[in-house]
Formats: C-alpha cells, sequence, structure tokens
C-alpha cells in the first residue's frame, strides 16, 4: 500500500473521449511530432504513458495544452510497431489508476507527477457483494446474443483467471459505454462499486437487447442493398 501511495512523474497521452482502464488495452495510432517524442522516451525507460482524458467541458481553441480531468490510468506500452514514416502503432495495457498532482513543464509533451490510486477489493464473505459468477454469466450472455445478432463469433468468453478487477474492467469495455460512463467506473474507489454499476448496467441492456431479438435478422439479404 506505501508503495502505491509513492508520487510517480508519468507522460500524459491526453485524448477526447478516451478512457483507459486497469487490466485492458487500448490500441493507438502515434503520429504527432510531441506524441513520438513521448514514445521514445517511454521507450527508454518504464515504458509507461499516462492516458489522460480531456475535459469534454475544455475550451476548443486551448488547443495544444487543453484542461484534463483529474484521474486517469498508467498503461504499459506492450505492443510497438514502428512505421517507415516515424509513425507507430502501439498497444497499452492499464496498469493503475491515478490522481494528477501537478503537472512538470519542459518537454514537448505534457508531464505531471501523479499520485497512484488503490482500489479498495471486494470484502470477503459479504453476501450483498455481486457475484464474479453472476457477472460473468450475464455478460456471457449478452456478448453471445450481440455476436449472433452482427455475424460475430470472436470475443465471446472472458478469461476464467481474470482477477476481480480486470473481470469487472474487462466487462465493461466490451459493451461500447461512452467516455463519461467510463471514466465515472475509473473514478470509483470501491471495486464493490464497480461491479454494483456494471451489473445493473447489463442487466438492463440485456432486457433491451431480449426486447429487440425478434426484429433482427440473423443475415442481411444482399437484395436489400
Amino acid at each position: 500500500m506505501t508503495a502505491m501511495r509513492t508520487m510517480k512523474a508519468l507522460p500524459l497521452f491526453p485524448l477526447p473521449e478516451v478512457v483507459l482502464l486497469p487490466e485492458t488495452l487500448l490500441p493507438l495510432h502515434v503520429f504527432e511530432p510531441r506524441y513520438r517524442d513521448l514514445l521514445r522516451d517511454a521507450l527508454e525507460g518504464d515504458q509507461l504513458i499516462g492516458l489522460q482524458t480531456i475535459d469534454p467541458g475544455a475550451d476548443p481553441g486551448e488547443g495544444y495544452a487543453p484542461p484534463l480531468l483529474p484521474i486517469g490510468c498508467a498503461g504499459e506500452v506492450i505492443e510497438h510497431s514502428p512505421l517507415e514514416d516515424g509513425r507507430s502503432n502501439i498497444v497499452l495495457k492499464g496498469t493503475f489508476r491515478y490522481r494528477i498532482v501537478r503537472e512538470i513543464p519542459g518537454r514537448s509533451y505534457r508531464r505531471a507527477d501523479v499520485l497512484p490510486l488503490p482500489v479498495e477489493p471486494l470484502p470477503a464473505g459479504d453476501p450483498r457483494t455481486p457475484g464474479r459468477r453472476d457477472l460473468r454469466r450475464i455478460l456471457s450472455r449478452l456478448v453471445d446474443r450481440l455476436a449472433v445478432s452482427v455475424g460475430r463469433e470472436e470475443a465471446r468468453t472472458l478469461d476464467p483467471g481474470l482477477s476481480d478487477e480486470a473481470l469487472v474492467n474487462e466487462a465493461l469495455s466490451r459493451l461500447g459505454l461512452p467516455a463519461a460512463d467510463r471514466y465515472r467506473i475509473l473514478a470509483m474507489d470501491r471495486l464493490f462499486d464497480r461491479y454494483s454499476w456494471a451489473l445493473e448496467h447489463v442487466v438492463a441492456l440485456q432486457q433491451r437487447v431480449d426486447l429487440l431479438a425478434p426484429y433482427w435478422r440473423q443475415k442481411i439479404d444482399p437484395r436489400s442493398n
């Protein structure tokens, strides 16, 4: 716990409408010169980049350094595919969430001292605790239904070895939530609250999917084009 409360300097990758959750994956295309600098420095260091959501209420005219939401997620560069013209494709894996303490000037890209934010785990043996099995079962049913409706078969199961936090974050990442909801989840300090929110949301979505299922065509008739 002490280590998790030690302040750390991170390069920041600000993006609008993008939220990274711990233990989930995010592919990114790096092309701006300042972010090429950021990526180079990250790869030469601990390979961590702070994925930071731009405040949706920010003035678009602030351009180069728009205001940021206070909580972000550090992502480790687990894949790096450099391109001939200097651009890169990367994949970040969320490692820990944090709160910005202060920004650090002096680089072409934005950097900040951040304070890692621990997550309160699920209480053991509490009968009110939403169950991993319930969330996995409901989500798997929903993913199956959605996959069939659009003719897709991939990503229909969740790894049984996922941690509690990874399970709920991965589940929520698969639902195409708007950035505001994803940020709300990221900001939750208690895993119990994330599980409760996820179960309520997934159950409501499943009900809507079941209601619309009779109207979905299993295959698209080319004659309708």
